[in-house]
């Protein structure tokens, strides 16, 4: 509840500061609504990952939406909605275990400011919820926590209204309780900005 509030704070206020940054003829939208999707590569992190055999990654989908809230050719905030296909994959098998969220990453989006080719620093944090616990060879998986905690880290190139970037999400809260085991992903990402 207070992340809502906090968010939804943070909103408002890049929404009463854009106009007055787009009336000093920023070249960029006050406010950009885009589509993006990619793909995740995800395995287990933590001190419990180590003694068991989920060690090789996990190939998913990233897919989703984002609103990017200009409040300077350099500077914008940008929360995201994506549905994350993440997990991880038996060494030596083609088992996986395979963990689906949905995610809402709120991201600051530190750049140049140059026209048309634009690069970006991504830094923030996510919230998610488990929305698909299984295991490819057969049946569910118990005992996982239903949210996850994560912090963000990556790059982003802007070209016009296309982006492509690289991410680095590191889980700050375990997988399945009682253990040690957070999510890992590298996440390549490219979106199109439809306003």
């Amino acid at each position: 509840m207070r992340f809502k509030n906090i968010l939804m704070g943070l909103i408002l206020a890049a929404a009463g500061l854009a106009p007055a940054v787009w009336a000093q003829g920023v070249p960029t939208p006050p406010v950009q609504l885009g589509l993006e999707a990619g793909a995740n590569f995800s395995n287990f992190i933590g001190d419990s990952a180590d003694i068991g055999t989920l060690t090789d990654k996990r190939l998913g989908f990233i897919g989703g939406g984002y609103l990017s809230i200009n409040l300077s050719p350099s500077f914008a905030i940008r929360p995201e909605v994506l549905y994350e296909q993440k997990g991880a994959q038996v060494s030596g098998s083609s088992t996986q275990l395979q963990l689906d969220y949905v995610e809402v990453p709120v991201l600051l989006k530190i750049g140049l400011g140059t026209p048309i080719i634009n690069p970006n620093i991504l830094l923030g944090a996510s919230v998610g919820w488990n929305v698909l616990a299984q295991s490819t060879s057969g049946g569910s998986v118990s005992n996982i926590n239903q949210s996850d905690v994560a912090l963000i880290g990556g790059v982003e190139l802007d070209i016009d209204r296309f982006n492509v970037s690289g991410r680095y999400e590191l889980g700050m809260q375990n997988v399945t309780s009682g253990s040690n085991v957070q999510n890992g992903t590298i996440t390549l990402l490219a979106g199109y900005s439809l306003f």
